[in-house]
């Protein structure tokens, strides 16, 4: 069947509904409504507000669709959407007072329903608010507007990683081992505060313009350069405080169900796919050890197959060396990559800072440059604040208890990976996969080895009979 042809919306019509919304006050209002071209057609007016920069494009474009509330959330006006995920979505806004440009992230409300979940959620908050690092996002304020909870935090102009690859192919060696170094300085200063992450991946790291670094950082480089990108590390939501020596086991902000996996397949350490609450730092850095994979060949290192098939792969294989995706790398740089996927922990490096000094002398800091993405228009006929997950993300809640409830929300930048999936596999499943596939290399490893000898023995008799 025929589309139908969009709704025609006249100027009356358009300006009766930002009235409604709140977004201008009466001055600023009345003051834009005087400066309007002459035309009954709505769309115009809308296109002219956009081009003053009264409006933004989300904002008109929901205007147009009749749409008048939800554009203004406690002290914020919502300027654009930046992503969404099965937790929530995430807006561009404004602070009015302040005229602060934020990221906020609104949770949908079945995260919240019950006193447990609000405490969890305050727990995470706390955590989160702990993190001041200029390779961390920045959590400024976590507040509630009627049933709506929401987390306030540094809004990042730039793409994550993964775009960036995506838009750009594989980074420069020089410049992926910067991205890496800064990485692993945020990461210290999470250890430091006896946080860790559980879904670094390329997604989960933004890249902020130059423009959007504090002064004292923008300044030009030494040499005269201009100052280079900086990477910040987003969505600390399923990081849980590890429990000191003397607050036993009860000190952590995550609750899950037993045997549940958390993360992202593609970049999970084999130590988090068998128990969340076990993995430590070092599990953070082999996540960013496949993430360093992807930045130098633009490809993970378990590409391909199913989400269990992948967890599989994290612990029993080794992923293609780097060496052969990407020839020419220095070999440190190959050893570095090498012993971040190491299957166990204590052979990789066992701090971040460990991690920064060793890829320090291969680092070249640059402007990270991209394209300019245009301004987001949604679906008119969804509410700004309902949530209603994306293609291609899974998620399937594994119980009440494993609500801490900032898993799963996208940072600013969709990303088409599936990000924390919940309830994605039974940990103690993953095991017996994992044991009947390494079985099942050893048979195939006894089979070959009895063929060879069997041969083996025939060339013997063979030679013996000649002989």
């Amino acid at each position: 069947m025929a589309k139908s042809a969009p709704q025609l919306v006249d100027r009356a019509t358009f300006l009766a509904n930002l009235r409604q919304s709140g977004l201008l006050d009466g001055d600023v209002l009345a003051d834009a409504v005087a400066r309007l071209p002459e035309t009954d057609r709505g769309r115009l007016v809308a296109r002219a507000l956009v081009e003053r920069g009264v409006l933004t494009k989300f904002q008109a474009e929901r205007l147009l669709a009749g749409l008048t509330a939800g554009f203004v959330l406690g002290q914020y006006v919502i300027l654009d959407q930046l992503g969404q995920g099965g937790m929530g979505r995430v807006f561009k806004a404004r602070h009015r007072t302040m005229n602060r440009i934020v990221a906020l992230k609104i949770l949908a409300p079945h995260l919240l329903r019950t006193d447990k979940a609000n405490q969890l959620f305050q727990r995470e908050v706390r955590a989160v608010a702990r993190l001041i690092h200029p390779n961390i996002v920045t959590a400024f304020d976590a507040n509630q507007a009627g049933d709506r909870s929401y987390l306030v935090l540094e809004y990042v102009d730039g793409p994550n990683l993964e775009q960036l690859v995506q838009e750009r192919g594989p980074l420069p060696v020089g410049q992926a081992c910067d991205f890496i170094r800064q990485v692993a300085l945020g990461l210290q200063c999470a250890f430091e505060m006896g946080m860790v992450h559980r879904d670094i991946k390329p997604a989960n790291l933004l890249v902020a313009a130059p423009s959007h670094r504090p002064a004292a950082i923008t300044q030009p480089e030494a040499d005269g350069r201009p100052p280079t990108a900086v990477i910040k590390i987003s969505d600390f939501g399923i990081a849980r405080l590890q429990a000191d020596a003397d607050e036993g086991n009860n000190a952590g902000t995550i609750v899950s169900t037993p045997n549940t996996v958390m993360g992202t397949p593609d970049y999970l350490s084999p130590e988090q796919a068998r128990d969340l609450h076990k993995a430590d730092i070092r599990s953070d850095l082999y996540s960013l050890g496949c993430t360093f994979y992807f930045l130098l060949t633009g490809q993970v290192p378990f590409p391909g197959g199913t989400m269990l098939e992948k967890l599989v792969r994290q612990t029993t294989e080794t992923p293609t060396p780097v060496e052969q995706m990407r020839p020419a790398l220095p070999a440190p740089v190959v050893d570095i990559v090498r012993r971040l996927l190491a299957k166990n922990p204590a052979e990789r490096f066992q701090t971040p800072t460990e991690l920064a000094l060793a890829v320090a002398p291969y680092a070249v800091g640059s402007p990270a440059e991209w394209t300019t993405r245009p301004g987001t228009f949604v679906d008119p006929g969804a509410s700004p604040f309902s949530v209603t997950p994306l293609p291609g993300f899974v998620f399937e809640p594994a119980g009440a208890e494993e609500d801490a409830v900032l898993v799963g929300t996208l940072p600013p930048g969709l990303s088409p990976t599936a990000v924390s999936a919940v309830g994605m596999t039974s940990a103690s499943h993953l095991a017996r996969v994992a044991a009947h596939e390494q079985k099942r290399r050893l048979r195939t490893a006894l089979a070959w080895t009895a063929g060879i000898l069997a041969a083996l023995a025939a060339i013997a008799s063979a030679v013996a009979w000649l002989m």
